[in-house]
């Protein structure tokens, strides 16, 4: 499952998202709806980012946006699962939607708090993985009908854009320009901390 853990910050993610939308070999959604509402896909950099101006009912800011990408002609038509909600728990709403796939790839960007930078993040299903889990989920389909060669090389460009994008590397996670700015002025990327650890610059 190849994966790439990422610190970016808001402008960070601006300029992966043009190159995503720019390159158009995908579909963006998000990977569940708010409920009582439709599955959202996304056109554009603003429709994603504007995301993170939400603020929640406890005053809390959105700080991450979970994201599932529909590579263009490596799997089944997409159909978001409606999932049946209790209204009586849920302010009475009795749905909402998700996008689930085998072969979907997973893009969740986060930006900072008054805390720190968490790790933004992708990664997607191998062939393999997809077939030894596929009787656990049945709803999932067969896993046949994707196109794991396809998926995995736009995931591997998908990485390859973001490491191009790096100006710094800690442990294995990259560092792009906006989230460096951040560390240098005292914010942590978590779990590490200015002062007790070290980027190594690129």
């Amino acid at each position: 499952m190849p994966n790439c853990d990422f610190y970016a910050t808001r402008e960070d993610h601006e300029g992966l998202l043009s190159w995503l939308f720019a390159e158009a070999t995908c579909h963006v959604y998000e990977l569940a709806s708010d409920e009582g509402h439709p599955l959202r896909q996304f056109e554009s950099p603003h429709e994603v980012l504007q995301d993170f101006d939400t603020v929640y009912p406890n005053g809390r800011r959105c700080s991450i946006v979970h994201l599932q990408l529909d590579v263009i002609g490596a799997g089944p038509r997409f159909k978001p699962r409606r999932v049946r909600l209790d209204p009586v728990h849920c302010d009475g709403a009795s749905f909402r939607y998700e996008a689930e796939g085998w072969g979907l790839v997973q893009l969740y960007l986060v930006t900072a708090t008054a805390g720190g930078l968490d790790a933004s993040h992708t990664n997607h299903n191998s062939a393999a993985r997809a077939q030894t889990w596929a009787p656990e989920y049945p709803k999932l389909g067969d896993p046949s009908k994707w196109d794991f060669k396809r998926i995995t090389a736009f995931s591997s460009r998908l990485n390859r854009q973001i490491r191009r994008q790096a100006v710094g590397k800690i442990k294995g996670r990259v560092v792009l320009p906006g989230a460096m700015k951040l560390w240098k002025s005292g914010l942590p990327l978590s779990p590490y901390k200015p002062g007790r650890d070290v980027i190594e610059t690129m």
